[in-house]
C-alpha cells in the first residue's frame, strides 16, 4: 500500500508498517510501498511495543512506527554514528 491508501484504511491511528520498496533521498527515506504490521488506537505506547517486538525478531526488515494524521509522508534518515559525507 501506499501512505494516502493507509491512511485512508486507518484514520487517525498510530501503526507498525514494514517498508517494502523504499529508497534514500538527500537526508529523507522515501517509502512507496508498505505493509501494515499492526494498527492500534490512539495511545502510542502499544504500537511502540509492536515496534520494539518485531524490530527485535528481525533487525534485516525495515518497521517504521507511524500516526496516519499526516498528510505527507516524512520519515528523516538519522546517521547514529554521525558520519562525515564522503565527497
Amino acid at each position: 500500500m501506499d501512505w494516502q491508501t493507509v491512511r485512508e484504511k486507518y484514520p487517525h491511528r498510530w501503526i507498525v508498517v514494514e517498508a517494502l520498496d523504499a529508497f534514500t533521498e538527500g537526508k529523507n527515506r522515501i517509502i512507496n510501498q508498505m505493509e501494515v504490521v499492526e494498527a492500534f488506537g490512539t495511545d502510542w505506547k502499544p504500537a511502540w511495543e509492536c515496534y520494539k517486538r518485531v524490530h527485535h525478531l528481525d533487525k534485516s526488515r525495515e518497521y517504521y512506527m507511524l500516526h496516519t494524521k499526516r498528510p505527507e509522508l516524512e520519515v528523516r534518515v538519522v546517521d547514529t554514528f554521525r558520519r562525515k559525507a564522503v565527497s
